[in-house]
């Protein structure tokens, strides 16, 4: 068996060999926990129009023969190009049909229905929300432009509840409150393109709010570079497919000021090294008297409303 022709089996059928099952199946790709690497959180997509994967816990990607090389290596085995073909075409025979495998997929989705679910979406307007946006020194004009009021039903308690809800780029919604901040499966990280669609710089922020707070303090709805959201320091490579050869230049990360934010930073840092003249600047000097930017934000409008005063 060439390499090739060992690309050419789907990924799907040596992981259900491996009875590695998938934890949440979406129309393109679908997420496992590694099979070559300790992690966490499940960080092991699988994408089936490519048949490639992508383990942001290492991070590293490609195709069939690079995870089984890396599978052997993890397990203890003998991981020469001889053994890779050798185990992927021993792995392959008498599997079952493609046929066979949609149905474990479709059922393995079905099973995994979330907790949380969308009722209802519209504009920005329930009282409570809107103040609490005020008390994060954010306007609901600039908020609504990047978020949605939801309506989110809770299929454990029964109950109903009304949250800022911001869109990620795998289909769900981080969910923030005054009393609660979660999300709606799946999880992942936001993207807001910039105003100006040749700006060579991005900026990754922990938080929406991170994002917000420095909108607010240049007084602007908008600005020129892409955005990235990671939602939590633990997704910080999960941005690596989004500056991959995407010809950015800078890379601006706000990361809190604590041992979290400093691991976020050196992943961010990392990944930023491993593309040919991509910089990274961190931006903590500018709130590194404060745990975050969003704390750094409301500290210095209550400071600009005394000296109103």
């Amino acid at each position: 068996m060439d390499k090739d022709h060992a690309n050419s089996i789907a990924i799907t059928k040596i992981l259900d060999k491996l009875q590695i099952r998938p934890l949440h199946v979406g129309r393109t790709k679908a997420l496992y926990r590694s099979p070559i690497s300790k992690e966490k959180q499940p960080s092991f997509w699988l994408y089936f129009k490519t048949n490639t994967w992508y383990d942001y816990g290492i991070p590293s990607g490609g195709d069939l023969a690079e995870l089984v090389w890396r599978y052997l290596k993890f397990t203890g085995e003998a991981y020469t190009p001889v053994d890779v073909q050798r185990w992927i075409a021993n792995m392959a025979k008498d599997g079952p049909s493609s046929q066979q495998l949609d149905e474990k997929i479709s059922a393995a989705s079905k099973i995994d229905s979330p907790i949380l679910t969308i009722k209802s979406m519209e504009p920005l307007k329930f009282k409570g929300l809107i103040k609490y946006l005020e008390g994060l020194g954010i306007s609901e004009p600039l908020a609504s432009r990047y978020a949605k009021e939801l309506k989110v039903h809770n299929r454990k308690t029964g109950k109903t509840f009304i949250a800022i809800g911001v869109p990620n780029e795998d289909g769900g919604y981080e969910l923030h409150n005054p009393v609660f901040t979660g999300f709606i499966q799946p999880r992942g990280v936001t993207f807001f393109r910039g105003t100006n669609p040749s700006s060579r710089g991005i900026h990754i922020f922990k938080t929406v709010f991170d994002f917000l707070s420095v909108l607010s303090q240049l007084d602007c709805p908008a600005w020129v570079h892409d955005t990235m959201i990671l939602h939590a320091h633990s997704n910080a490579a999960r941005i690596a497919p989004y500056i991959q050869h995407y010809g950015y230049k800078t890379i601006y990360s706000w990361m809190d000021n604590d041992p979290g934010g400093h691991k976020a930073t050196s992943v961010l840092h990392g990944l930023a090294k491993s593309q040919p003249r991509l910089i990274h600047l961190k931006m903590n000097r500018v709130y590194e008297d404060f745990l975050s930017v969003s704390s750094w934000h409301v500290a210095s409008q209550a400071e600009k409303n005394r000296l109103k005063l």
